[in-house]
C-alpha cells in the first residue's frame, strides 16, 4: 500500500481493480469512476496517469460505465467556481476584500446590515454568516457576522454567483465555459445540461439500487450544477499541482497557495449555521481555504466531497508528491466508499473523512 508521501505507487491501479468491486457489492453501490493524477515519469509534471471505471450506468440496462460517462459533481461545483473567481481578482474587477453588497444594485438579504460585511473571501472560506441552505418557502438570513466562524454554505456560493453574473454581463455557464473550459478543452465540463449528455450520463441510485429520473439542470448554480468526468475533473486539480507561470486562463504558484492556505478550523456545526456559537468546536486538524478543503497531515492536503444524493463525489490531492485521486459515484451509497478508496491510494490518517462522518 503507498505511504503518505508515496501515493505513486505502482501496485495503486490493481489494488483498485482488485477491491473496488468488493466494497461496491458490499455497500450496493451501482457505479464508481476514478481518475489518478501523478507526475509524469519523463516530464516530472503532474497528468492524469489513469482512469478506472466500474459498474454501470443504469442499473436496469447494465450499460457499463466508460471514462466519457458524465456525472453530477455536486458540491465539487464549488471549487472551480472559486477557481475562476480567484482569477478574476487577480484581473482586478473583483476584490477578495470588498463587500459584495457594494457591487449589486440590491441587497441580496434585506434587513440586515451584517450583509455589507461579507466578502467574496468569506464566502469560499464558508464564513460568510449564511446558511447552507434556506428553508423552503422563507427568505435568506445571516445567522452570525462573518469572519466569526465556519459554517458551511452553498447560499454563500449563489450570492457570489449573482455578483460574478452582475459583474461580467454573462450567466454562470458561459461565462465558465469561456473563461476556463473552453481554454482548456474541457468538451464534457458544464455547470449546465448539454446535449451531448443524453447519451454519455449516468443515472443516479438511490439507496436501494433503483434509478432515478436523470436531472437536466437548465440552471446554472455555482454551488452544485457542475456536470462532468472523473479525467476531465483531474484535469483540472493538475492546475494546482502544477501551476503555470503566466498563463492568462490559470493562476499562478503564489495564487495557488493562497487558495490552498487554511483560512479558518472547521467545527462540529459544519453544515448547521444557526447551532448557537457557544456549542460550537473546533477541528485544527482540518481547516478550510478559499473554496478547498485544507488537511493537516504529515503532508498538506486538499480536498473537497460533494453530495447530491444520488450523485456522490469525492476528491484528494498531495501537494509535495503532486498526486491526486478524484472519485464519484452514481448511487446515494456512494459515500461508503471514501474511507476504503482513500486509504487505498494515501496512506495514514484521514481528518477531513473523519471531519465528514461526524456531521
Amino acid at each position: 500500500m503507498p505511504s503518505q508521501g508515496d501515493a505513486t505507487s505502482a501496485n495503486l491501479p490493481s489494488a483498485v481493480e482488485r477491491l473496488i468491486p468488493a466494497y461496491m457489492a458490499k455497500h450496493n453501490i451501482i457505479g464508481v469512476s476514478l481518475a489518478w493524477v501523478q507526475p509524469a515519469a519523463d516530464t516530472g509534471r503532474p497528468h492524469v496517469a489513469w482512469q478506472r471505471t466500474f459498474g454501470c450506468t443504469n442499473a436496469p440496462t447494465r450499460a457499463p460505465i466508460t471514462s466519457d460517462t458524465v456525472f453530477q459533481a455536486a458540491s465539487l461545483s464549488k471549487p472551480v467556481f472559486a477557481y475562476a473567481v480567484l482569477k478574476a481578482c487577480t484581473e482586478g474587477w473583483l476584490d477578495l476584500e470588498i463587500p459584495l453588497s457594494t457591487y449589486l444594485p440590491e441587497p441580496y438579504v434585506t434587513g440586515d446590515p451584517r450583509l455589507h460585511r461579507i466578502t467574496a473571501r468569506h464566502i469560499l472560506s464558508h464564513t460568510s454568516g449564511l446558511p447552507n441552505w434556506r428553508p423552503k418557502g422563507q427568505p435568506l438570513a445571516i445567522h452570525f457576522s462573518a469572519g466569526e466562524r465556519f459554517a458551511y454554505s452553498g447560499e454563500g456560493y449563489v450570492y457570489l454567483q449573482r455578483v460574478v453574473e452582475h459583474l461580467s454581463g454573462q450567466a454562470l455557464d458561459v461565462w465558465m465555459h469561456e473563461r476556463l473550459f473552453a481554454p482548456l478543452k474541457l468538451r464534457l465540463t458544464s455547470y449546465t445540461w448539454l446535449d451531448a449528455y443524453e447519451t454519455l450520463v449516468a443515472h443516479g441510485h438511490d439507496a436501494q439500487g433503483h434509478p432515478n429520473e436523470i436531472a437536466r439542470m437548465k440552471e446554472p448554480n455555482a454551488a452544485y450544477s457542475l456536470y462532468t468526468t472523473p479525467t476531465e475533473y483531474a484535469r483540472l486539480l493538475t492546475l494546482l499541482l502544477d501551476p503555470p507561470d503566466d498563463s492568462p486562463t490559470c493562476l499562478n504558484a503564489d495564487q495557488v497557495a493562497h487558495m490552498l492556505a487554511p483560512q479558518v478550523p472547521v467545527n462540529n456545526a459544519g453544515l448547521d449555521a444557526s447551532r448557537p456559537r457557544s456549542h460550537v468546536r473546533t477541528n485544527r486538524d482540518v481547516s478550510w481555504g478559499l473554496g478547498w478543503g485544507v488537511q493537516r497531515t504529515p503532508s498538506q492536503a486538499f480536498w473537497h466531497w460533494g453530495d447530491n444524493g444520488d450523485f456522490q463525489a469525492f476528491v484528494m490531492g498531495y501537494l509535495h508528491d503532486r498526486t491526486a485521486l478524484v472519485c464519484m459515484s452514481n448511487s446515494q451509497n456512494g459515500t461508503d466508499l471514501w474511507g476504503d478508496i482513500f486509504s487505498l491510494a494515501f496512506d495514514g490518517p484521514q481528518p477531513a473523512i473523519d471531519w465528514l462522518k461526524s456531521l
